[in-house]
């Protein structure tokens, strides 16, 4: 159990005493600073307080929270981890943010004279507070009660050598089905969806359920590292953005992590044999790194300029240089205001033409010789298989054994015939009286319907208020006290099993 009072920073613990509770032992059945923000002067009576703003008044809050949670079983009581959505209905928004962003001004007053508080800026604070705990190695997500369910994860049983770790991060949903086959083909341990930007509650996720991480586990080594093959568009955001931030967030966990860009690239499209002007879009340029990406990196459309020739064709970056038609130099490429730059999506693309771009990518971080190394050792003999082969031949020759075997075969015959006639004459027996106890159990009542749907968690069952076994238990005694006559007779009765070669 984490100990929350670790956490408090000097503006918290002050805080708190100021509230009357002691920050050594913060109370489990409710967040005094929730409790606080219900009086309308509290943010009057603490903004001058050293260290006071919003991050650290949402950070104590937090720490007070999670006392509370740890008692209680999470969000909802049923002891587990909720989404970040969860939180922000659970507690964030009615009991802190809002009465929060209330007596700080920070509204706007609808049509009908309602004050609502920003939810956008509020929800980015949230993130960013559990956010901070976990980047500070303090906590793990799964400490603070968060599981992120909205990102697609799939993994396999099988994996290229002992050790391997590998996860291949796709962009967008839209794109992790297509990678499942060359994942497992490839040896991946896991396929995994950013949604875009991706979570650092959704990382953590992945690494805990499928590859076993805890904080008290660390399965990557310098020896066995988490390699991280992301696939992103080709623009700024999936170069510089999206793609490195699968590796970012696993060296939160991971003490060894590689990675490798799959994402599109131009050559990949002509390659194909495709034109690059079907396939590219328009990029966004919003501000400075943007522009520089575009300038350099961007798909344009080039011109000659001479009279004669007047051809266009694909550039990657600002420089034009020689017609690929008359061979001029008298060609350029304009970047001024609303002239497009354009990149490439993904799934420009057929899905099939990253199959071998993933065997490349892994190459970069994981030397072939290496993995063929790995794949040498671990392909040995299978001795169990070997000694089964053999003793059959061995088996096969033995004629002892073999008379041995057809006596087996002729009793199991007899055998066989006996039980199957016991059991049969039991069945026509009890048949008759299966719905003889249909009255045993008391009725339940709605209510106890209702609490059983209540509790309900992933794998319950449906509702079975009456007991099959107890009906069963039943008809058993029945049957040993009732049909006695013929279980009497079916004990005594003898069974010939010998063969007119048997010295006995």
């Amino acid at each position: 159990m984490t100990n929350w009072s670790n956490l408090l920073d000097p503006f918290g613990r002050a805080l708190l005493k100021r509230l009357g509770t002691d920050p050594d032992n913060l109370p489990t059945n409710r967040n005094p600073i929730t409790q606080a923000l219900r009086n309308p002067g509290f943010v009057t009576a603490i903004e001058n307080m050293d260290g006071f703003n919003r991050r650290a008044l949402a950070r104590v809050a937090t720490v007070c929270q999670m006392s509370v949670f740890d008692a209680a079983g999470g969000p909802e009581g049923d002891n587990q981890p909720k989404a970040l959505r969860r939180h922000w209905y659970a507690w964030w928004k009615p009991y802190f943010a809002q009465p929060f962003a209330l007596q700080l001004g920070d509204f706007e007053t609808n049509a009908q004279g309602v004050q609502e508080i920003k939810d956008q800026n509020w929800v980015q604070m949230l993130s960013q507070i559990y956010g901070e705990f976990v980047d500070t190695c303090m906590v793990t997500y799964q400490d603070l009660w968060v599981e992120d369910a909205s990102r697609m994860m799939q993994d396999f049983h099988t994996v290229l050598f002992k050790g391997c770790h590998i996860i291949i991060a796709v962009e967008k949903d839209s794109l992790f089905s297509d990678f499942l086959a060359p994942a497992q083909a490839l040896g991946a341990k896991a396929v995994y969806s950013g949604k875009g930007k991706s979570s650092k509650a959704g990382i953590e996720r992945l690494l805990r359920d499928h590859f076993g991480w805890t904080e008290h586990n660390q399965p990557f080594t310098p020896a066995r590292p988490l390699i991280v093959l992301h696939i992103s568009d080709y623009d700024y955001d999936g170069e510089t953005v999206i793609g490195p931030t699968f590796g970012t967030q696993a060296r939160r966990y991971a003490d060894d992590v590689r990675e490798a860009r799959v994402g599109i690239q131009p050559m990949h499209v002509t390659d194909e044999g495709l034109s690059l002007p079907d396939k590219w879009y328009r990029v966004k340029v919003g501000n400075r790194a943007y522009m520089e990406w575009a300038t350099f990196k961007a798909l344009h459309l080039a011109e000659c300029f001479e009279e004669s020739c007047g051809a266009r064709w694909p550039v990657v970056g600002n420089a034009a240089g020689y017609c690929p038609t008359c061979s001029s130099a008298n060609c350029g490429v304009y970047l001024g205001k609303g002239i497009p730059h354009h990149g490439l999506e993904v799934e420009a693309l057929r899905t099939r033409v990253y199959y071998g771009l993933l065997v490349d990518a892994l190459l970069q971080v994981l030397p072939f010789d290496f993995i063929v190394g790995r794949l040498r050792d671990e392909c040995i003999a299978d001795y169990i298989s070997a000694a089964i082969r053999v003793q059959g031949d061995v088996l096969a020759g033995n004629d002892s054994y073999k008379k041995l075997l057809e006596e087996f075969i002729r009793l199991n015959v007899i055998k066989k015939e006996f039980e199957e006639r016991v059991q049969s004459t039991l069945e026509e027996t009890g048949k008759p009286h299966v719905s003889d106890w249909r009255d045993l159990e008391d009725d339940p009542t709605p209510g106890v319907y209702r609490e059983y749907v209540s509790k309900a968690q992933k794998g319950t069952s449906v509702w079975r208020p009456f007991k099959r076994g107890k009906r069963t238990a039943q008809l058993v005694q029945w049957l040993r006290e009732n049909a006695k006559d013929t279980l009497d007779a079916l004990k005594k009765e003898a069974i010939e099993w010998k063969t007119n070669t048997d010295d006995s």
